[in-house]
């Protein structure tokens, strides 16, 4: 925001002098503008929100978090994913506020995503995590705090505590253990490939589909769209992809362009089912699915053998 009014500033000091100075002093306001512009780019780039960690409830159960969010004005808006990677893994959105002047973050889980936790089609209701006025500041590369868990009608389930770092640092962590390993003359030629197709930061945004597991996608929407294709080294995965157990996508070779499946969501439960029909030429089959609904996009990455299969259900509601 303050970067929005420097550059307003700039411009109309512009304007207001264009008809009165040079052309060399106009020169100089442009260089200025150009640098503010480059400047500003640099502070926000920076200044992502994003973190991982840890959910810590009693000292005893840690559970996987992860977090990111944009500010504007004192507003939050963003998600979360509890569990990552896990059996329960869910992305809810989030919302709450920022006072600068205080230094305090606050926001609360609203709305689920998606779950890989068993639901419900009558009754489903999950314990949200609710942050309330925990010292914070925007670009910092920790967030932590104390938080409280609630259903949806405000009754209390399990408190706990935010332990997280920014997904910046923990990247620059796992690039120096990748670098090790490419160097390292004990680890295999192979594992040294497959880490090299891994794009760091892709893989903590992907919600990885593995063998014969369920994940519940939440729509309000009537058509749910999916994009398959490779995001890292071409190595000839194929997939066949059914709709309510009926094929409409047979033996699809994976390339770097997106193959379009548009999906009608008629009924309370959809149900698409992804099948490995071989693994190529690296490791798992790993193809990338974006699940796209108007309002949300899913980015998913199959972890699968051949023959091995994924689920995903999508709840309309």
């Amino acid at each position: 925001m303050k970067c929005q009014v420097f550059l307003l500033i700039v411009s109309k000091l512009m304007l207001y002098y264009n008809l009165k100075i040079n052309k060399i002093t106009q020169m100089k306001f442009l260089k200025i503008l150009i640098v503010s512009i480059i400047f500003c780019q640099i502070i926000y780039s920076q200044n992502e929100n994003k973190y991982v960690g840890l959910i810590k409830i009693k000292d005893t159960l840690m559970i996987k978090y992860r977090v990111e969010f944009d500010e504007s004005d004192g507003v939050i808006s963003g998600f979360s994913i509890s569990d990552l990677g896990g059996e329960h893994e869910t992305k809810s959105k989030i919302s709450g506020f920022y006072d600068e002047e205080k230094k305090e973050l606050s926001f609360k889980e609203v709305e689920i995503i998606y779950t890989k936790s068993p639901v419900s089609l009558d009754d489903f209701d999950f314990c949200n995590v609710h942050l309330e006025h925990s010292k914070f500041k925007l670009g910092s590369d920790k967030l932590m705090g104390d938080f409280k868990g609630k259903f949806s009608d405000g009754v209390e389930c399990v408190n706990g505590e935010l332990v997280m770092s920014s997904v910046e640092k923990v990247a620059k962590r796992v690039s120096k253990f990748s670098k090790k390993v490419q160097k390292s003359r004990k680890i295999e030629d192979s594992i040294k490939d497959r880490l090299k197709g891994v794009k760091v930061l892709d893989t903590l945004n992907l919600n990885v589909l593995k063998k014969d597991e369920v994940t519940s996608v939440f729509t309000k929407s009537k058509l749910m769209k999916f994009y398959i294709y490779d995001g890292g080294k071409i190595d000839n995965d194929e997939v066949t992809v059914l709709q309510d157990g009926k094929i409409i996508l047979l033996n699809y070779k994976i390339s770097e362009k997106k193959k379009l499946l548009e999906v009608p969501v008629a009924n309370k439960k959809t149900t698409i089912t992804i099948i490995a029909n071989s693994v190529g030429n690296i490791g798992t089959n790993t193809t990338v699915i974006e699940v796209v609904d108007g309002n949300n996009t899913i980015k998913t990455l199959t972890n699968l053998n051949k023959d091995e299969k994924t689920k995903i259900d999508i709840l309309k509601y």
